[in-house]
């Protein structure tokens, strides 16, 4: 007989409306392109200060942050390169990966694969240190839902 039990792979974490405030306390973030990012963490993303492309004297710049907060979809990452080419070392980056919705399993009320979704988290961690990143933590966000946190230090600079 065989049973099917859920696997969690990552740590949860808290909800990321009450983390990010106390882990952020302090220091200058800034957040790329909330409107660009998956919907499930936008309104997140839309707390912190938005970089600009344009020359808005108002917003920060990536060379003067802290801390840099971007949201991308976890099997399809794609990271804001120009703000991370301009970091300083030890700035710390926090990606909000959402896993895609595969809307046949949805229908069929399949539950998401945890362990395919901790492989694709694994290799962002793999991805950012191959990068030069360093201090990698990884979790999964309890608010929003199944949003995969990864936090990492930059170790190069512009």
């Amino acid at each position: 007989m065989t049973q099917n039990h859920r696997v969690d792979v990552h740590l949860p974490c808290p909800p990321l409306a009450e983390w990010l405030p106390v882990r952020l306390s302090g220091l200058k973030v800034g957040a790329w392109a909330p409107s660009e990012a998956p919907r499930r963490v936008r309104s997140t993303l839309g707390q912190w200060p938005t970089l600009s492309e344009d020359d808005d004297p108002d917003a920060p710049k990536p060379a003067q942050l802290d801390a840099l907060l971007f949201g991308v979809w976890l099997e399809r990452p794609n990271p804001p390169e120009p703000c991370l080419a301009a970091l300083r070392p030890g700035t710390l980056i926090i990606e909000l990966a959402v896993p895609r919705r595969r809307i046949v399993r949805g229908l069929l009320g399949i539950e998401p694969r945890p362990l395919t979704r901790a492989a694709a988290g694994q290799a962002r961690v793999l991805q950012w240190l191959a990068r030069g990143y360093h201090q990698p933590e990884q979790w999964e966000s309890v608010n929003p839902h199944g949003v995969i946190v990864t936090l990492a230090r930059a170790r190069h600079g512009a």
